[in-house]
């Protein structure tokens, strides 16, 4: 039941950052993916069991959440190597492994630690199949205040 509740959760988190997502810096077109970006809180997420690595007791934590979907079909993609680097403007980090989420639709997401109040840049690389094409999606973040 918890696990069913959570995935309700993000789910509908989910669909509310894609609805907006045409709008807004969250969303970006690739190499025929639509990618989808979502950064939440880790106080929102970090109680739920089985999210990841434990997030608990750390400061300034977010979960940086990823849905791709078939640009042509909309089909979510679920077949993808998924990483992320999360670094404030002008400094750069190698990338962490985004797990696959639990339960249906299929996302992609792990935490990351986003110390001050300022512009982060997210480069997502995107792996699909054997071919090793890889597609990279740059994003900027505001982290808000506290």
């Amino acid at each position: 039941m918890l696990y069913r509740n959570l995935l309700v959760f993000f789910c509908l988190v989910f669909a509310a950052n894609m609805a907006m997502a045409d709008d807004s810096k969250r969303h970006l077109k690739i190499n025929g993916m639509s990618v989808y970006l979502g950064v939440i809180p880790a106080q929102i997420t970090q109680d739920y069991p089985g999210m990841h690595s434990a997030a608990a007791g750390a400061e300034h934590r977010y979960h940086v959440l990823v849905a791709l979907f078939d640009s042509k079909s909309g089909k979510r993609i679920t077949d993808a190597r998924v990483k992320a680097a999360v670094f404030p403007l002008g400094l750069e980090r190698s990338p962490e492994e985004l797990e696959p989420m639990r339960g249906e639709p299929l996302s992609y997401g792990n935490y990351f630690t986003l110390h001050k109040p300022e512009l982060y840049r997210i480069r997502v690389e995107i792996q699909r199949g054997d071919d090793g094409h890889l597609s990279v999606a740059e994003f900027v973040f505001q982290r808000p205040l506290d």
